[in-house]
């Protein structure tokens, strides 16, 4: 349903909103609404050109799509691709009421697809109540007038109802104890722990990384190692050395301040990690850096 300009639409058992077409970017809402369908109700056959999500909220129904026919019921999602061909009805005895929202952009194909949902998958449980989404649509409803607060609005909540179909994803798949798929290249991750160790190298631990990042302490080691050919403790330890040999440097704090500053509660434990790897004691290191001015 490609509308040229917004539209707002209601009626006792319908309600819709068109947006603006726009230029290429990496997500835009195109329609949404809720629908009662009648016993008789159809769509298509047809192509559209972006992406259409249906969320079932009661009720029953068919989505034919490339040859295969689904048997469609509250708590199910299905959408519909852009390019290809399309047809869908509500059961005679039992029609279905279902919210929608249409989007496109550069990255929507990837959105879904961390959703579970791809071309060759287009139908998927909703794992949590349909009413959730329901909500965040009748929330886009809601803010129909042509205002640039409002078109803010709307895009932070398509955004909203991608990141609650990842999010339940995801859910069900701990729930099955399946391992998540990792959303970004080892790189990425990588280089936030750096920057993460980097501001936090006084109170922190691997499992706090990792756990900040998003990710299994064992996936962030083996990725750690792979680029920076220590692990992140062996990068922890060695920062923290680092700073300490700078404040030696530059500070007049005392071995004790030093230690506590850089994350060792014990100040002879600090001593012989700093003397293992500088090859003097802090006190030592000190006096000769001193020397060397």
């Amino acid at each position: 349903m490609d509308l040229p300009v917004q539209c707002y639409r209601v009626s006792t058992n319908f309600r819709m909103l068109g947006s603006f077409p726009v230029e290429e970017v990496e997500l835009y809402l195109t329609v949404c609404g809720t629908e009662r369908c009648t016993p008789d109700k159809f769509y298509g056959p047809t192509v559209r050109r972006d992406y259409h999500v249906h969320v079932i909220l009661s009720g029953k129904g068919t989505l034919e799509m490339e040859g295969i026919t689904y048997a469609l019921q509250r708590g199910q999602i299905f959408v519909t691709f852009p390019g290809v061909d399309v047809f869908y009805y509500s059961d005679p005895e039992d029609p279905w009421h279902y919210a929608w929202v249409s989007f496109n952009g550069s990255k929507a194909a990837l959105y879904l697809e961390k959703a579970g949902i791809t071309r060759e998958n287009p139908v998927r449980d909703v794992y949590l109540e349909p009413e959730e989404f329901l909500v965040i649509i009748e929330k886009i409803l809601n803010h129909h007038e042509i205002t640039v607060a409002n078109e803010l609005t709307r895009t932070a909540l398509l955004y909203q109802i991608l990141a609650l179909l990842v999010n339940s994803q995801n859910q069900n798949l701990e729930r099955q104890k399946k391992s998540l798929p990792y959303d970004y290249s080892p790189d990425i991750y990588v280089d936030n722990a750096i920057c993460y160790i980097h501001t936090h190298y006084a109170h922190t631990k691997v499992s706090d990384i990792a756990s900040y990042i998003g990710i299994t302490r064992s996936y962030l080691t083996h990725i750690f190692k792979q680029k920076m050919q220590i692990s992140p403790q062996e990068y922890l330890l060695s920062y923290r050395l680092e700073q300490a040999s700078r404040l030696l440097r530059t500070t007049g704090k005392s071995v004790q301040e030093v230690a506590e500053y850089v994350g060792y509660e014990n100040p002879l434990t600090f001593s012989k990690m700093f003397k293992r790897v500088y090859g003097l004691s802090p006190k030592n290191y000190r006096l000769k850096v001193t020397q060397q001015e």
